[in-house]
This record gives structure tokens, sequence and C-alpha cells, in this order.
């Protein structure tokens, strides 16, 4: 599943291109391989995060990674998409935001979440 944060496009790209272009040009291969990796890793993080850490530690590192990703303080996520994302309640994230906020590590707005400061 992906979600766009902002506006993007994409492109289809048919399979038998795939395979042609994975023999022919071997950046096409490489970027390929690349992807695989990346996504492998988060694979691997994300079973780490939920089997090893408490949800407290795994929404800091969800709310660090969105502020990397989308290069920004400001994040327009509702705690019921975080919540959906962590595979969470709504409840909990709540409860756990607004302890941040209580630490001043994010300031909570009607629509958007601003983080101040994720290290502790």
């Amino acid at each position: 599943m992906a979600r766009a944060m902002t506006d993007a496009e994409s492109i289809s790209i048919p399979l038998e291109f795939m395979a042609k272009w994975m023999t022919q040009y071997k950046t096409w291969y490489h970027f390929v391989l690349e992807s695989y990796r990346s996504r492998f890793e988060e694979l691997l993080t994300t079973v780490d995060h939920i089997a090893f850490r408490n949800m407290d530690e795994r929404l800091l590192f969800y709310l660090k990674g969105q502020k990397e990703t989308l290069r920004s303080n400001k994040l327009y996520l509702s705690n019921t998409e975080i919540a959906s994302d962590l595979n969470s309640s709504r409840e909990v994230i709540t409860r756990l935001m607004k302890k941040l906020a209580d630490r001043h590590l994010i300031r909570l707005d009607r629509n958007y979440i601003e983080i101040l400061s994720l290290e502790f």
C-alpha cells in the first residue's frame, strides 16, 4: 500500500519491459535490486519495532521518519492515520501524543503536528 503525502506522479512499467531492461541495462538492474533491498530493510525494521519496542518508542521513530521523509517539522496527519500506520488504536496514539506535547517535544494543533524536538 502506498499513500502520497504531497502531490506526486506515478508510472507503471509493463512486466515485459522489466525483464528486458534487467538484462539490457545494468543501471536499471542495480536500481531494482537496491529498491528491493531498501524495502526489505524497512520490513525488518518494522518487525523489530513491533516485536521488541514499546508503542511510545515506535511513535517517536514514526514521527522522526515522517519528518525526514517530508523534510518538514509540520506533519499533516491525524491520530487515526498514525494509529492505522502503527497498527494501534487512536486512543493510544492520542494519549501518547499528549504526553509528547506535555514534554514539549511536539506541538499539537487542530490540523497538524509540529515537531519541536524528538531528542530526549
